[in-house]
C-alpha cells in the first residue's frame, strides 16, 4: 500500500471537514501542538475571534486548554500512520472503507436493479456518549458496524 502526502486523510475538530493531508498543508491547516487535532483556516479564525482562543477539541473529551497552533508536521504524521498500519491497528470498516481496492465484482448496477434492492448502507462519523467518535455504517437506521476513531484509551 503507498502511503502519501495524498492518500493520507485529516478532518478539522471543529467543523469535521475532511481532507488529505497535501490539501490540507496546501490550504494552510493547523495542527494544535497539545492535543495533535487538526484545524482549518475558516475555523482557527472563528476560535481565535469568537471562542477567546481555546481548542475546539474539548468537544471531543480533551481538557480545554488554549489553542497551540503550529504548521501540520506531514513528515511525522506519515511515519505515525506508516508505523499504526503496519502494526495492523486498521479496523476492517476503516481498511474496507479506505485501502481496500475495489474487486471488478463491485461494477455500476442498472436501474432495475436498484430499485428492486434493499437501501444501500450509509457510512458517517457520529459520537456517541460512551465511546467518543465513531466510524459508524447504517443501514435503515440501524447500525450494522462501528468502530472507534482515534486512540483505544
Amino acid at each position: 500500500m503507498k502511503l502519501d502526502l495524498s492518500t493520507v486523510g485529516i478532518s478539522c475538530v471543529a467543523c469535521g471537514t475532511r481532507t488529505t493531508l497535501e490539501q490540507a498543508i496546501q490550504d494552510g491547516w493547523h495542527q494544535c501542538l497539545r492535543c495533535q487535532f487538526f484545524i482549518d483556516p475558516h475555523c482557527l479564525q472563528i476560535v481565535q475571534n469568537t471562542m477567546g482562543g481555546v481548542c475546539p477539541s474539548f468537544s471531543q473529551g480533551v481538557a480545554r486548554h488554549p489553542l497551540q497552533q503550529a504548521d501540520i508536521p506531514s513528515e511525522q504524521i506519515l511515519i505515525f500512520v506508516k508505523d499504526q498500519y503496519q502494526k495492523g491497528r486498521v479496523g476492517a470498516l476503516i481498511d474496507s472503507l479506505f485501502y481496500t481496492i475495489p474487486s471488478a465484482l463491485d461494477k455500476p448496477r442498472h436501474e432495475s436493479q436498484l430499485q428492486s434492492e434493499p437501501e444501500e448502507a450509509l457510512t458517517r462519523e457520529e459520537i456517541w456518549q460512551r465511546y467518543g467518535l465513531v466510524l459508524v455504517q447504517r443501514s435503515q437506521g440501524k447500525w450494522k458496524t462501528w468502530e472507534k476513531v482515534g486512540s483505544t484509551s
